[in-house]
Order: structure tokens, then C-alpha cells, then sequence
């Protein structure tokens, strides 16, 4: 009981101190930011901010096995990934001191901060510009819909009314996005995103770290997946929607449809499908389409015709490209002779082992580092 009323005094302590010093901590940072700048030694490392998941785990993992000091700081906790290099966990209460504790003694000894998602220590991203003040370096890297704006989505997809805008821009993220403009570099992980950042680094999706698997050749019954937990962006409504008319029409077709999942229950699933279905709205393939097909799993998607005129390569990929109105008849000319799933099945496993590589996406982001740590 004692015990419980310390805890409390002590909390209530720190939120009256967190609300009387914010102001006069704020105005430190300015002298501290000179004094960073000039003084103190910075790492020689690049350290990625994003919330708990897999794609920033196995990012910096896999710089870490190219050579490229990497570190990995998880914004908050999840059930579904726990995996990280550092933890910080976002809280209302004395928030401000707990942030000015973290730059001043933790984020001002890198060189780079390479962000995910726009997710930064604190909600508001206030630390940012002390960041750039001290000569540290920001990469912004926009991944979905962390990218996009309201005008340039009305222009491409006129079906999207007032009604759907909260399912793609998330009012934190329009906010934040303001950070994009102070960038160092901006990167894009797919390319119908170039769409609202011309200038940004196309740079493509890393394969899964164990892409060990043997493509499940027996067609008695044909398993089809679809993970998501974007299913607006996915068209998910369409694609069960199909699913379902076809198993009406007898097919023997077994669907998984997972959405919240944990990586490693998804990819358990994955590895004994004959078909991956996913991203038929926005124009491009992303990370599970690469997760897929790096286990030899084919994968129908949408690619815009532009994206694939530019990128000629995609044509022979081996990707079954179908618009969203006509995925009945990709689906079902595909069941028709499953068969052929094991020849698209070797060359998807090509593919990506070219153009997904993860030795040459790595040079790519250590040519970045490299160019950013000469400014």
C-alpha cells in the first residue's frame, strides 16, 4: 500500500515537473544544439526509427550483414513483433522530459536517423529540428500511406469518396508530413508513390532473410492467400468477394484470408499456398508480394500499365497482373491449369533473386549513408 502511494506521488511529481520545466527545456535545446553540433562526437552509425515490425527488424538486419552499422529503435509495443536493438514507448505523462532525455543522451550520437513511417520518438516529431540543428542527417522513408495526399488520390482514383479519405490519410501522418520538406533524403519503397514525391529514391522491397521453401505441387486443392491489415488498399472486399463466386461455381479452392496477424504466423501459412492475391487499388506490388514470391509463391496484383512500360523487366517477372473488375477471370483461368503455377513459381523465385537482391539493395542504401555522412 505504502508502495502504490510513493509510485503515485512520484508520478504526479514528474507530471507537474514535465508541465513547469517544458518551457524552459525547449529553450535549452537551442543551446544544446549548438553545442552538439560543434563538440560532441557522433557514430559512425545509422539509426531507424519505426514502430514494432518486421519490415525495420529485418532492414537493419540485413544492412547489419552487409557492413552498414545499423540499429534499430521500436516506437512503442506490439503482440505481434518484438524484436529490436531499442524500445521507447511513447506515454502521455511527463512525456516532454522523457523525450528531452532520449535526444540529448541517446539520438544526438548518430549520424543518420533513418525514419520509418514518419514515426519519431515523440507524437509530435518537435525533435527533429534540434536533430538538424546538431548536423544529423534525417532520411524519411514512406512506405504507404504516409505518403500520400488528398488531391493527387482524387486525381488517380475518382471512386474514392470523402467518406474513405480516413482509411488512407491518418491525421498524425498529415501532420508529421510537414518533416518531409527538412528530409536529408527522401525514400519510396514502391513506385506509384513517385506519384505525390518526384524526387524521391525508388528503392525496392528486401526478400525475407529465410526464403527456404518448396513449392506445395499438389493441386487437389488450390490455397489461396490474402494478408493484409490495409483492406481498403488491398481491395480485400473483391478479392473474397471473387473468391467465394468461385468456390460456388465448384472450384476447389481453399482461402486464407488473415488480417492482425503475426509475421510468423502469416508466413507459416504462405509457405503451403499455390497463390498470393494482394494490392489491386494503388497501382503497385509491395512487401508481402515480395515476401511471397521469395518462397516461390505466384502472386496476382495490380501494377499500373505506366509502371510496368518504364520498368520492361516486370513483363517477364512471371507476376500475374490483373485489374480488380477482372480478377474472376485471371483466377479462374489460373485453376484451370494449376499446373503452370510451378513453372511462374520458378520464375517469380528469379526474379526477385535479381531484382530484389538483398546484397544489391544494400549498396544502394550504403551509397545513400555514405553521401550523407560527406555533408
Amino acid at each position: 500500500m505504502l508502495r502504490d502511494l510513493k509510485f503515485k506521488l512520484k508520478n504526479k511529481f514528474l507530471v507537474f515537473l514535465n508541465f513547469i520545466l517544458k518551457d524552459i527545456l525547449f529553450l535549452l535545446c537551442f543551446l544544446l544544439a549548438k553545442f552538439f553540433k560543434y563538440f560532441v562526437k557522433k557514430n559512425n552509425k545509422v539509426l531507424h526509427i519505426s514502430y514494432p515490425n518486421h519490415i525495420a527488424y529485418n532492414t537493419t538486419k540485413i544492412l547489419k550483414s552487409n557492413g552498414i552499422n545499423a540499429e534499430y529503435l521500436s516506437i512503442g509495443r506490439s503482440k505481434h513483433w518484438k524484436k529490436y536493438d531499442y524500445f521507447f514507448e511513447q506515454k502521455s505523462n511527463y512525456s516532454f522530459l522523457r523525450e528531452f532525455y532520449i535526444l540529448w543522451f541517446f539520438l544526438v550520437k548518430y549520424k543518420i536517423i533513418h525514419l520509418h513511417f514518419l514515426f519519431t520518438v515523440s507524437k509530435t516529431g518537435w525533435e527533429i529540428k534540434f536533430l538538424k540543428m546538431c548536423n544529423i542527417k534525417i532520411i524519411i522513408h514512406l512506405r504507404g500511406n504516409d505518403a500520400r495526399d488528398k488531391n493527387i488520390i482524387q486525381k488517380l482514383h475518382n471512386d474514392f469518396n470523402d467518406l474513405n479519405f480516413h482509411k488512407y490519410l491518418i491525421p498524425e501522418w498529415v501532420e508529421k508530413k510537414k518533416m518531409i520538406k527538412i528530409a536529408d533524403h527522401l525514400i519510396v519503397t514502391t513506385r506509384d508513390l513517385l506519384d505525390f514525391h518526384p524526387t524521391a529514391t525508388y528503392m525496392p522491397f528486401f526478400s525475407p532473410i529465410n526464403t527456404k521453401n518448396k513449392f506445395n505441387n499438389n493441386f487437389k486443392k488450390i490455397k489461396i492467400i490474402h494478408a493484409t491489415n490495409q483492406t481498403k488498399v488491398e481491395g480485400s472486399y473483391y478479392i473474397s468477394k471473387c473468391i467465394k463466386s468461385l468456390q460456388k461455381k465448384g472450384y476447389p479452392i481453399e482461402y486464407f484470408f488473415l488480417k492482425n496477424q503475426s509475421y510468423e504466423e502469416v508466413l507459416k501459412v504462405l509457405k503451403n499456398c499455390h497463390l498470393s492475391i494482394g494490392k489491386l487499388r494503388m497501382g503497385d506490388y509491395a512487401n508481402f508480394q515480395v515476401e511471397s514470391m521469395s518462397l516461390g509463391i505466384p502472386i496476382v496484383t495490380f501494377v499500373r500499365k505506366d509502371i510496368i512500360e518504364k520498368y520492361v523487366y516486370l513483363k517477364t517477372s512471371g507476376i500475374i497482373f490483373s485489374e480488380i473488375n477482372e480478377l474472376n477471370q485471371t483466377i479462374e483461368k489460373i485453376i484451370r491449369n494449376p499446373r503452370k503455377l510451378i513453372f511462374i513459381s520458378q520464375q517469380v523465385k528469379s526474379f526477385i533473386n535479381k531484382y530484389h537482391n538483398n546484397i544489391i539493395i544494400s549498396k544502394r542504401y550504403n551509397k545513400i549513408y555514405n553521401k550523407l555522412y560527406k555533408c
